[in-house]
C-alpha cells in the first residue's frame, strides 16, 4: 500500500495488489479461524501456530479417546489435540521448522546482548515445587493425612476429628500463615524483590491464601471443612459444640462451603491450577505498598500464561475451564474481607488471642509494637520442619545454620515480624505477648 499522485497533482491512496487481499482472507488450514500467516509450512491462525509449537518443543504424545475423526473447526479445535496435531501436519505444518526457528534466534542474538530477562516468572516445576512443600509442612504441623483426589466419596471419620472454636480457627490460621511464608520464600522471584515489597505481597493477599487452602483440603468433603490443625467445622454441627457458639464461624465457613468448595468441585480443579491460582494470587501487582509494580506484574502474566498452557495441554476437554478458574476470584476475596472483620472483631472484644503474627498480617500491627515487650528467645536444635505451639513461640528472627538447627540473630532489634524478612531466615517461631491497650484503629 503506497502513495501516488492523482490527476489534480495531489496524493492518493494506492490500493493493494490482489495477492495481499488474498493473504487477509486466508483461512487457518487447520480450524478454518482467520490465518494470520503462514507458520512453519501451513496458513493458520495464532492459536494453532502456537499448539503445534508447544506440542513439537514438549514432544507430547497425545491419544484420540474415539476412531481419530474429531471434528477440529474453531470451536471444538480444542477438545481433541490428537486430531487437531494430525490436522496440523496434513495441513503442511513441519517440526523441522519449529526447531530451526529455534535455532535461528538463538544465532540471532548479539553477542553483547544482555542475558534473558529472568523476570519471567517461575516455571510450572518450580510452582509445584512449592506448592509440595507447603503441602509437607501442612502435614508436619497438623499432622494431616490429606485425602488423595481419587479417594471415594472423600470420606472421613468424623469421631476422629475435633469440632474447631474460634481459637482452633485462630490456631489453624496462624499455622497456615507461616506456611505462606515458607511458600513464597520457594520462589527466587520474591526473594528478588525489596524487603518492602514482600511485606506488601504477604499482607496483601493472606486472607485469599488461608482460605484457598481450606477450600483445597476440603474439596473432595460434603458440607465438611477440614483446617490446617485436623480441625473440622460442619454445616450442622452437634449442639452444645465449640462451633455452635461461634456463629460467625459457621457463617464464613458456610460461605466455604457454598462459594469456593462446591464451585471447584463443579469445574474439576486439579493440584497443578490450584497451584498456580495460589502464585496468580500472591502476585499482584496492585498489592497496597508495592513499589515494583512492573516486575509482578510480568511475574503474574507469565504464571497466568503457564496456567493457560497447562490447560490448552492436559484439560481440552473442559471448554472454558480456564475463565471458570479466574471466575473464583471474586467470591475468594468477598469472603476473605468477611472474615478480616470476623478477625477485628475478635480482637476487639477479647473473644480469641489474636498473636503477632495475625495482627501483622491482618490488622496491620503487632502487640510487641503496641506493648513494646517483644523479646527475642534462642532455641536451638529444632528441625526445620518442625513447629512450635503457640504458646512456646519468640519472636526473635531466626536463620538456619550448616548443621540444620535455627539459632536466634541476637544483633537485631525485635522489630515488626515480617521486617524481618530476608530469604535465609525462618519464620517459625514468634513470641505471643497478651495486648494491654484496646486497638483503637482497624
Amino acid at each position: 500500500m503506497g502513495m501516488g499522485t492523482g490527476a489534480a497533482g495531489g496524493p492518493v491512496l494506492a490500493l493493494p495488489g490482489p495477492g495481499v487481499n488474498a493473504a487477509l482472507s486466508q483461512t487457518c488450514a487447520i480450524c478454518s479461524d482467520r490465518a494470520t500467516g503462514k507458520h512453519y509450512g501451513a496458513a493458520s491462525c495464532d492459536g494453532c501456530k502456537g499448539f503445534f509449537r508447544r506440542s513439537v518443543r514438549k514432544n507430547h504424545q497425545y491419544t484420540c479417546r474415539f476412531q481419530r475423526k474429531c471434528p477440529i473447526d474453531r470451536d471444538k479445535r480444542n477438545q481433541c489435540r490428537y486430531c487437531r496435531l494430525r490436522k496440523c501436519f496434513r495441513a503442511g505444518m513441519k517440526k523441522e521448522a519449529v526447531q530451526n526457528e529455534r535455532d535461528r534466534i538463538s544465532c540471532r542474538r548479539p553477542s553483547n546482548e544482555d542475558p534473558p530477562d529472568k523476570n519471567k516468572g517461575p516455571s510450572k516445576e518450580d510452582v509445584m515445587k512449592a506448592d509440595a512443600r507447603a503441602e509437607m509442612l501442612s502435614k508436619q504441623v497438623g499432622g494431616l493425612e490429606l485425602q488423595q483426589p481419587d479417594s471415594p466419596n472423600g470420606e472421613i471419620d468424623l469421631s476422629t476429628k475435633r469440632i474447631a472454636g474460634i481459637n482452633d480457627v485462630c490456631d489453624s490460621m496462624r499455622e497456615q500463615l507461616l506456611i505462606l511464608i515458607e511458600w513464597a520464600k520457594c520462589f527466587d522471584e520474591f526473594k528478588a524483590l525489596s524487603l518492602d515489597d514482600q511485606v506488601a505481597l504477604l499482607r496483601a493477599h493472606a486472607g485469599e491464601h488461608l482460605l484457598l487452602g481450606v477450600a483445597r483440603r476440603s474439596r473432595n468433603f460434603t458440607d465438611v471443612l477440614l483446617l490446617g490443625n485436623d480441625c473440622i467445622i460442619m454445616r450442622n454441627c452437634p449442639e452444645g459444640s465449640n462451633q455452635q457458639d461461634n456463629l460467625d464461624i459457621s457463617k464464613v465457613g458456610i460461605r466455604v462451603m457454598d462459594e469456593l468448595v462446591k464451585p471447584f468441585q463443579k469445574i474439576k480443579i486439579d493440584d497443578t491450577e490450584f497451584a498456580f491460582l495460589k502464585a496468580i494470587v500472591f502476585f499482584d501487582p496492585n498489592a497496597k505498598g508495592l513499589s515494583d509494580q512492573k516486575t509482578v506484574r510480568e511475574l503474574r502474566h507469565n504464571i497466568q500464561i503457564k496456567l493457560e498452557n497447562h490447560i490448552s495441554d492436559h484439560r481440552c476437554d473442559l471448554p472454558g475451564h480456564f475463565g471458570d478458574i479466574l471466575l473464583m476470584l471474586p467470591a475468594l476475596q468477598s469472603i476473605s474481607w468477611q472474615m478480616v472483620e470476623q478477625i477485628q472483631f475478635v480482637r476487639l472484644f477479647g473473644v480469641a488471642h489474636i498473636d503477632n503474627l495475625l495482627q501483622e498480617i491482618f490488622l496491620g500491627g503487632t502487640t510487641s509494637e503496641i506493648n513494646g515487650t517483644a523479646t527475642p528467645l534462642p532455641i536451638s536444635n529444632t528441625a526445620p520442619g518442625s513447629y512450635m505451639s503457640s504458646n512456646e513461640s519468640p519472636s526473635s528472627p531466626l536463620t538456619p545454620t550448616n548443621t540444620g538447627d535455627l539459632s536466634p540473630q541476637t544483633d537485631q532489634m525485635p522489630v515488626m515480624i515480617l521486617r524481618d524478612l530476608t530469604p535465609n531466615q525462618d519464620f517459625r517461631y514468634f513470641k505471643q505477648e497478651p495486648s494491654l491497650e484496646p486497638e483503637t484503629s482497624f
